[in-house]
């Protein structure tokens, strides 16, 4: 696991920055924390906003407190974009609307709800509305869920009660501890974070026991013995469908909606390569692709580029370079 990053900032029209910039510098920041967004004040005059986030594998976690906002995500923005999220909005106080796929979200304190940063979306939040943001890693959280793109609950609100609280719980918390207790809970339960996630995914779809032998049962199954067993380099389509104790067809047929299966391992690899890279830039390539299950450094360089659009060395430039402006 990647070590934990946390931020906190305050920011606040006053004599010397006016509502204009103070709400520029805003913008700004929810780009970083939730997603690409055109950001306007609901109501003139002085602008104020506070967010804390901790970042880590990929989550952004936040706890966001501001001027009533109305925040549009457009299709050019969602075409510009590299990466694809899962969008969580946990309201603390106050209400937010946020409307996705032509359906609106009321979202108020109690409630949990999902949105799809692939989609264009439109939010408006009430003055002071304080809210919980969770940005997941998309394609990782539908791996762990076993559901499909169109099987997202987006764009409902739904109560946070039962295990579904459970989970909202845990991120809410999350986001309200002080740095060094972040860090230490982010060590310890931070692996859990995808499957948790996935959790509260089926919860609100209304799914809470096991399906058929080809359904989500056999998806969680399939994608937790790639998990565990990715790093094998002779790891092959053949040996999961026999360990899952379904045939070849059968496989490919519960992987349906994302990926087949050697995608799927080719994913978890890269992502386990990039998460060793940002842990150790001075690691030698040829020891991440061995450490991430690749058999040859030529297959790990090509798998990375096509995962990425970066070579390994490129993506390590890359953090080198952020690195150096901290």
């Amino acid at each position: 696991m990647e070590q934990a990053v946390f931020g906190a900032v305050e920011i606040s029209s006053s004599s010397t920055l006016s509502p204009r910039q103070a709400f520029e510098q805003w913008e700004a920041l929810m780009a970083d924390a939730v997603a690409p967004s055109v950001i306007e004040p609901l109501r003139t005059g002085h602008w104020h906003g506070q967010v804390a986030t901790t970042q880590f594998d990929g989550f952004a976690v936040s706890r966001m407190q501001a001027s009533a906002q109305r925040a549009l995500r457009t299709k050019k923005m969602v075409a510009q974009s590299t990466g694809e999220f899962l969008l969580v909005n946990i309201v603390l106080e106050g209400t937010n609307w946020t409307e996705q796929r032509g359906q609106t979200a009321e979202c108020k304190p109690g409630t949990i709800s999902f949105f799809d940063s692939g989609v264009p979306l439109e939010s408006r939040t009430t003055d002071n509305c304080l809210s919980t943001l969770v940005r997941a890693p998309l394609q990782l959280v539908l791996e762990h869920s076993g559901l499909t793109r169109d099987q997202l609950p987006t764009a409902t609100a739904v109560p946070a009660t039962g295990a579904l609280g459970v989970v909202a719980g845990f991120f809410r918390n999350l986001a309200e501890l002080p740095p060094d207790d972040i860090a230490r809970a982010v060590t310890v339960f931070g692996s859990d974070a995808a499957g948790m996630m996935a959790s509260a995914l089926l919860l609100a779809n209304g799914e809470s026991s096991p399906g058929p032998s080809d359904s989500l049962y056999t998806r969680q199954q399939v994608l937790a013995y790639i998990r565990k067993n990715f790093t094998n380099p002779d790891l092959s389509v053949d040996e999961i469908a026999h360990a899952c104790l379904i045939s070849r067809r059968t496989l490919y047929r519960v992987c349906e909606g994302f990926g087949e299966p050697g995608g799927i391992v080719r994913r978890t690899r890269i992502a386990h390569a990039r998460r060793l890279i940002r842990a150790d830039p001075s690691r030698s390539l040829a020891a991440v692709a061995s450490a991430s299950g690749f058999a040859t450094d030529r297959h790990f360089y090509r798998a990375f580029r096509e995962e990425t659009g970066l070579t390994p060395g490129q993506f390590r430039d890359q953090l080198s370079s952020r690195n150096r402006m901290r």
